[in-house]
């Protein structure tokens, strides 16, 4: 990955994660028939991803964890990474409407990277874990 979308996915998430999700329940989609196939249900994970802590770098500034496939992020610190197989449960669905008139659908849970784990919250652009899960049969 080039350093310019590592930079802007990390702008990204400090926007998404910290100030549109915290503002409330608003944007919450989880019932919507529209994503049915994610909200509510448990993945494996069919390729690495990785557990990050957050940070804003203000002395008000919010915390968080998020997944990500990126294996590098700029601005966080990483957890651990997430082993193929682990699971993946979303439990909530937000879209986040942005300046440019698209929206951006973000998505929260557990992750739960072996069995012996009772599972760490989570958020994260689904867009970026997407390509990493595969719906448990």
């Amino acid at each position: 990955m080039n350093r310019f979308f590592l930079t802007m996915l990390a702008l990204f998430c400090s926007s998404i994660f910290f100030i549109g999700c915290n503002s409330g329940q608003k944007g919450e989609v989880t019932k919507d028939p529209r994503y049915a196939d994610i909200a509510n249900n448990i993945f494996f994970t069919k390729q690495p991803t990785y557990y990050y802590h957050y940070k804003q770098q203000r002395p008000d500034g919010k915390e968080g964890y998020f997944l990500s496939s990126q294996p590098q992020m700029p601005s966080a610190e990483l957890i651990k990474e997430i082993p193929v197989r682990a699971h993946v449960h979303i439990s909530k669905v937000f879209e986040i409407p942005q300046e440019d008139g698209f929206v951006q659908v973000m998505v929260e849970g557990k992750v739960f990277p072996d069995t012996q784990s009772s599972g760490e919250e989570y958020k994260a652009l689904y867009e970026d874990i997407k390509p990493s899960l595969e719906l448990e049969k």
